[in-house]
Formats: C-alpha cells, structure tokens, sequence
C-alpha cells in the first residue's frame, strides 16, 4: 500500500474539497454517494483533521487518490449519445414513463447515466437511484432493485414489489436500471410487474444492449407468456444510440490533451501514405469504433508517455 507524505495527504485534502464543493451535495451525500463511505465521519475527518496523526487512515487516502485519478483521467464531450440519454431521462422523469435506452457495448450509455445523475444530484432537484441488472433470476432482480432503491425488506417478490411502490410514492425520483438487456429469456418478463406498481408514480430509463428489445420482440411474436404485456408498458419511442463520429472522436482526444497534429492524425488515422495508414490502422480509433475505444487510445497515448519517462540508465539492473 502506498504511504503518502503529508505534503501529498494536503494536496489531496484540497482537491477532494474543491470537488466536493463543486458537486452541490451535503458533506455526507459526497462521502456515501461519490466516495463509497458508509458514512461522513471519514470524509470530516479528511476536512478537519487530516494532518492529526492516526486521524485518517491509510485506505481513506487510497479511496480518496483513487477517486481524484479517476475523475482527472478522462474527460467526456457533450456526444449525440449522452443528448439522448439525458433527453431520455428527462421524459422518463417529467412524465413519468419507462424509456427504452438502447446501445451496443461502448456506446457511452453507462457514462452518459453517470453524467446525468451526477448533475441531477448537484442541481439537488430529485432522487436518482441507479441499478445496475446482473445475470441472474427474477427474484434476485428485485433484491438488488430494492436495495439499490434504499428500501429492502425480506418478503416475497409481490410482497417487496409493493414495499418498492410505495416507498416510491413518498418520493421525488427517477430510476435508471442499467444493463438491462441483462434479463435474459423469460426473466425479461419480471419488469412488467415493475412497471405496473410504478405506472404514474416514477419513471424509469431501461439501458442496454439490443437484445433487450429483440428479446421483448421475438417474444412477443412467438406469443410467448407476458412479453407483449412488457414490450407495451414501454414508451412508444426508443432511444437508439449510435457509434461515435470522427468528429467526435476528435474533440474527446483534444478535451483530453492530446492536441499534437502527428498524434491527431495518427489515431484518427488520416495518413496520406495509403500503405502507412492501413499499417498504422491498429493504433488509431477505427480499431474499435466505439466511445471505449476512443478512451483505449487515450490511455495508450498515456502509457507511452510514462513510458518514455522512465530512466532505464538509473536503474540497477
């Protein structure tokens, strides 16, 4: 575990600070919320006592240092995806329906959810529960909805159901169930019982890949018990996302830095020499079109340079 000198524990007080008064949360929403803390004690201690010896621990730091890394290390655009995603919630929120989100893998959706909640939470307006679906059954589902809710009990699955609206009618708030597509075969199914204690009561933005709806679909024309019942709970209009754009890949590679006109064109892969520009395909975006492959070039343009930083003649080998 890395041990840090006071003058890093100052620095990384001040940073966390200045995020945390950026992100319009209560002490304690930033400590749980952002931080992953069971609570704000810890993060008033980074506030108040971090150069008191024993004060705060080591792992508070790592969680803290983490956290800073990984907001500083990559930094999104306003894309065409995360416009539908947000105008997604948006209408899930206001009129209180269940809007079908779908995108294949890279497409951005998780990070543009994380965007919206993050600026719905500093403008203090609602509730945003995220819940990320895993494979699993219908009863596990519901577990970890409810949990993700904040209002677990131990019951049956229509017992918890019920227990899951009417937490929900004493709230002001909008879920986002990610990964969705998730609910393979008929466990699908289990988000009709869902919908139906939310209707009029939350709304409710279903992220995933295709097959969530060509699963609903299929279904639904195999006349396969309660798919049709799903798929028509579901906003008449889905929000279907696309791959990224050159253009796009260009202003994420210059919002994060990378602004050498060699590097630009290499990783978007404008290189005249035809033989050159297939040959250095591999290292540019087009090796994987999606918002995650444009984050792989990032990340390799910044291992090399770490690598470049490294002294091998002061090593002793």
């Amino acid at each position: 575990m890395k041990e840090f000198s006071l003058e890093q524990k100052q620095a990384l007080r001040d940073q966390i600070i200045a995020m945390f008064e950026a992100s319009g949360l209560s002490a304690n929403e930033f400590a749980t919320k952002r931080l992953g803390f069971t609570n704000g004690s810890k993060f008033s201690h980074v506030r108040n006592n971090w150069d008191n010896p024993g004060m705060v621990g080591q792992n508070t730091w790592e969680a803290i240092a983490k956290y800073i890394e990984k907001g500083s290390r990559y930094k999104g655009v306003a894309t065409d995806n995360l416009k539908k995603v947000f105008e997604a919630c948006n209408i899930a929120y206001n009129l209180k329906k269940f809007v079908p989100v779908i995108g294949n893998g890279g497409y951005g959706k998780s990070f543009a959810l994380d965007k919206y909640k993050e600026m719905i939470e500093a403008e203090r307006r609602f509730k945003v529960v995220y819940f990320e679906a895993t494979k699993g059954t219908s009863k596990q589902f519901i577990t970890g909805l409810m949990q993700a809710m904040g209002c677990y009990e131990h019951g049956t699955m229509a017992a918890q159901i019920e227990i899951m609206r009417q937490y929900a009618l004493k709230q002001n708030m909008l879920i986002m169930i990610d990964e969705v597509s998730k609910l393979e075969g008929h466990n699908v199914t289990v988000l009709k019982d869902v919908m139906t204690a939310m209707l009029d009561i939350c709304g409710i933005v279903l992220v995933g890949t295709p097959y969530f709806m060509k699963n609903l679909i299929r279904g639904t024309h195999r006349e396969r018990h309660l798919f049709s019942e799903t798929k028509d709970r579901l906003f008449y209009i889905t929000f279907t996302l696309s791959a990224p754009t050159e253009h796009e890949a260009e202003e994420i590679f210059k919002t994060n830095g990378i602004t050498d006109r060699e590097t630009l064109n290499i990783l978007l892969n404008r290189i005249t020499d035809a033989k050159k520009r297939e040959a250095l395909k591999s290292r540019s975006w087009l090796a994987k079109q999606t918002f995650r492959g444009i984050k792989d070039c990032i990340d390799m343009i910044r291992a090399t340079e770490f690598s470049n930083a490294i002294d091998y003649n002061t090593l002793n080998l």
